[in-house]
């Protein structure tokens, strides 16, 4: 019996098929496991982001958003100090710093009205007078630092840049604890006249013995821009001043009255530190607050015009009297507190009460007693805006007062 094999074409075209489709289903698993692979990182992120959040997590992604808060509100803040290199190369470096880093150093002119009240007539009698001393410029903004001392009391302020041009200037705040006050002039002023953003250095790095040249104008503008050369004393000296204690750094670079507010220059042209006193009965004994010292209060300067610190007290900036019922009978004043004098730039001075105005109330409540003054004030705490009532010449209004640190006497 013969076999024979017939040929099935359409059976071998269907077997040829399924191989097809296998070797295609197989690419595309390849393509899918790669593209997976690259895939998942963002996949896996994506599921993290939506993931349960333990409180513990929580807590970092807030911190972590203060963190980048904090971050923002410094990038508000003005670029303070010339960043670039002042190519100091000279062997004898101080004709150079005088030239680059003395248009950064102004004098300051503090025009101030000392009042006097008569009492008994009720008479009012001002004096006007001026004090002086330098400057450092911060930034192109216009902000300058200076000491404390040197605007304290100010009525008017006046910045003296090199070339005696004179200009208005504005206190955007002082701390008479560091002795560290920022005044600010209108930046256009610096297309009118030769000026510099001084370059600010580490004043931690400071050595005894280095080279130290201290720039301001003693005595007053008539020997502004004044150069004094000598090298750094001593460094971390801690002095009491006005019974406050200080951080300083010693020079024997010459300092007098006007230089204070001035800058004291390292060889590389960065200011270092910020003349402050001379010391008394020697010669040969110059200070000066280091740059990393005042730095901080100025930016906060900037961004509060005060500085609180942790236990400050709260405080209007007045000196008074306080006024019986019996002075009020015969005086035909109200019983309050006769406000005798107020701190220049004070947080009374700067919501307009004045030498002779009587405290009255405090937010809608009667004063009569320093005691109810003070224990209202104390129910608040620096920078809070309260309204105090003040009675002068017959008429009765309310003011508001923000708060500022309490100035112990």
């Amino acid at each position: 019996m013969r076999e024979f094999y017939e040929f099935d074409e359409q059976q071998y075209e269907r077997k040829g098929r399924i191989w097809k489709y296998i070797a295609v289903a197989v690419v595309f698993a390849l393509l899918g496991a790669i593209g997976m692979y690259y895939m998942l990182p963002y996949i896996s992120d994506d599921y993290s982001e939506n993931a349960v959040v333990t409180p513990n997590e929580q807590e970092q992604k807030v911190a972590e958003n203060d963190e980048a808060n904090q971050e923002k509100d410094k990038a508000k803040l003005p670029e303070l100090g010339y960043k670039g290199d002042l190519f100091i190369t000279s062997d004898n470096p101080v004709v150079e710093i005088a030239e680059k880093v003395g248009p950064a150093v102004v004098g300051i002119t503090n025009k101030s009205i000392i009042t006097y009240r008569d009492w008994f007539f009720g008479d009012v009698y001002m004096q006007e007078q001026e004090g002086y001393g330098s400057g450092i410029i911060l930034s192109d903004e216009g902000y300058i630092v200076t000491n404390a001392h040197v605007v304290e009391g100010a009525k008017e302020l006046y910045v003296v840049f090199q070339g005696e041009k004179q200009v208005p200037a504005q206190l955007v705040g002082m701390d008479t604890t560091s002795d560290v006050a920022v005044v600010k002039v209108d930046p256009q002023v610096f297309k009118e006249v030769k000026y510099a953003v001084a370059k600010l250095g580490d004043s931690d790095k400071v050595r005894p013995g280095e080279l130290a040249v201290a720039i301001g104008n003693p005595l007053g503008h008539d020997l502004a821009g004044t150069i004094t050369v000598g090298v750094i004393s001593a460094v971390n000296r801690t002095l009491v001043v006005d019974q406050r204690p200080m951080k300083l750094i010693q020079t024997d670079a010459a300092i007098n009255r006007g230089n204070s507010g001035g800058a004291l220059v390292n060889t590389k042209g960065e200011v270092i530190g910020m003349n402050t006193l001379k010391g008394s009965g020697a010669e040969g004994l110059g200070f000066a607050i280091p740059t990393n010292e005042f730095l901080p209060i100025v930016r906060e300067l900037i961004q509060k015009g005060v500085v609180v610190r942790e236990g400050d007290k709260p405080g209007i900036g007045i000196w008074g009297h306080e006024i019986t019922a019996a002075e009020a009978k015969q005086l035909n004043y109200p019983q309050g507190i006769l406000v005798r004098a107020v701190v220049q730039n004070g947080a009374a001075a700067k919501a307009g009460i004045q030498p002779g105005d009587v405290i009255i109330g405090f937010n809608d409540k009667p004063i009569k007693t320093f005691q109810e003054l003070k224990d209202a004030i104390n129910q608040h705490k620096v920078g809070d805006t309260v309204k105090i009532k003040i009675w002068r010449d017959g008429k009765e209004f309310t003011l508001p007062v923000t708060l500022e640190p309490l100035q112990e006497e």
